[in-house]
């Protein structure tokens, strides 16, 4: 039963049970006090919702004595309905004693799967988003997360969150820029010397930004802020998941298809976790010219390593019959994906296949290729709903050594 039709027959018992009780008032009344009129009787049987009565003795029908109880219950259920339903609509009244809680700001992709993630864990979430209210209804009613509305950049909206009681504020927009200023602002705001360590989390994209702002951002007292990057935490899970060190034995190349953001930070995740006893190949392939962005991500890991690039629609791609292969399908495109999948059943035995997608594809294929090809389908979001238990300060207390005041913001 969903929520409104739950809310009908609620509805629909409250009516029926105030007929009840005004049908057994009207008639046992006049009969239990005989100079009772009809119109006292009703009186009578309203006063009875509000635990009032003035009759001179308690009456001996058990109909009567059943309504003296149960209409004062049929009144505490109304009440207490209307009570949770103001909450839920005025997440103002909500928040204001809310205490050790998250708050998301920008409820977008990203922002709707941090704050569910949060929520199903058990931690009290309130959302920023200076969205229309009507976007957000439908899902922060289904998740039970109240919505600020409003410019998280003020602090007068992040003071309606609650953001003084917070344990951590996450900034999640699409705009990294955004989020870097939402957070060096509320660390101006929040900075403090006394009670509990909190951080501050940006999600930031951009690697060179967020190095930069790492370097150039300077903080004291127990607010500290963190940097974070959802792509980033899946490329980690995945190769911890399917290629780690242990997994990767006897692999001599692995290819990597799809430059794009996340096929980039999986690139470096590989390169940064070899072990000095590997020696694998690693090949790039992308429909655009990466080699400029493949140079710069090994100077700025510092990592001597030949990539081969090869510019090519992965579906084009002739692959050779080798079983010391491994693939990873990383590009944007769950449907080219999938389809290139496809293709290397009929053309390789790769000892691993990993296809990376948003959305999950039909269960049938997916068992049916891994049982018979060894490939895998990986669902980022629960990479990414995996790795951010791993972040400090939201799912336990932050500590002091979780500011990172060694040099640089993590």
């Amino acid at each position: 039963m969903n929520r409104e039709h739950y809310n009908y027959v609620r509805m629909t018992l409250w009516a029926v049970s105030v007929l009840i009780i005004f049908i057994i008032g009207m008639i046992c009344f006049p009969l239990e006090y005989d100079d009772l009129s009809l119109l006292e009787s009703f009186y009578y049987t309203l006063r009875l919702f509000i635990l009032e009565h003035d009759v001179p003795k308690f009456p001996k029908s058990y109909f009567l004595i059943f309504i003296y109880f149960f209409a004062p219950l049929v009144s505490l259920s109304v009440l207490w309905t209307a009570t949770m339903y103001l909450f839920r609509f005025s997440p103002l009244l909500k928040t204001r004693w809310q205490s050790n809680h998250i708050i998301v700001c920008g409820v977008g992709r990203t922002g709707k799967l941090l704050a569910s993630t949060f929520k199903e864990k058990g931690i009290s979430v309130v959302g920023i988003d200076s969205g229309k209210p009507e976007s957000f209804d439908g899902w922060s009613g289904r998740q039970r997360i109240p919505m600020i509305y409003g410019d998280f950049l003020s602090w007068a909206v992040l003071k309606k969150a609650g953001a003084s009681n917070a344990r951590a504020i996450v900034f999640a927009s699409g705009d990294d820029l955004l989020n870097l200023e939402g957070v060096v602002n509320a660390y101006g705001w929040l900075r403090t010397d006394r009670g509990d360590v909190r951080l501050l989390w940006a999600h930031i994209s951009s690697e060179k930004l967020a190095q930069t702002a790492r370097m150039a951002l300077k903080t004291d007292g127990l607010v500290g802020i963190r940097f974070f990057d959802t792509y980033h935490i899946a490329a980690i899970k995945m190769i911890d998941q399917y290629f780690n060190y242990d997994m990767r034995k006897g692999v001599n190349e692995v290819t990597i298809m799809g430059f794009g953001k996340f096929g980039r930070d999986l690139t470096e995740v590989l390169i940064r976790g070899c072990q000095p006893d590997e020696n694998f190949k690693i090949r790039i392939v992308d429909i655009k010219d990466r080699q400029k962005e493949i140079h710069e991500l090994l100077r700025y890991t510092g990592v001597s390593r030949d990539i081969e690039f090869l510019k090519s629609n992965i579906q084009d791609l002739e692959m050779s019959d080798q079983e010391d292969k491994a693939f990873f399908l990383c590009t944007d495109d769950d449907i080219g994906n999938l389809a290139t999948a496809l293709m290397l059943t009929h053309n390789i035995k790769g000892t691993h296949v990993c296809v990376r997608m948003a959305r999950w594809p039909m269960p049938a294929i997916e068992d049916h290729l891994k049982e018979k090809n060894g490939i895998t389908f990986v669902n980022i979001n629960d990479l990414v709903v995996e790795g951010v238990t791993d972040l400090p300060g939201i799912f336990e207390p932050a500590k002091e050594s979780d500011l990172k005041r060694t040099g640089q913001n993590t």
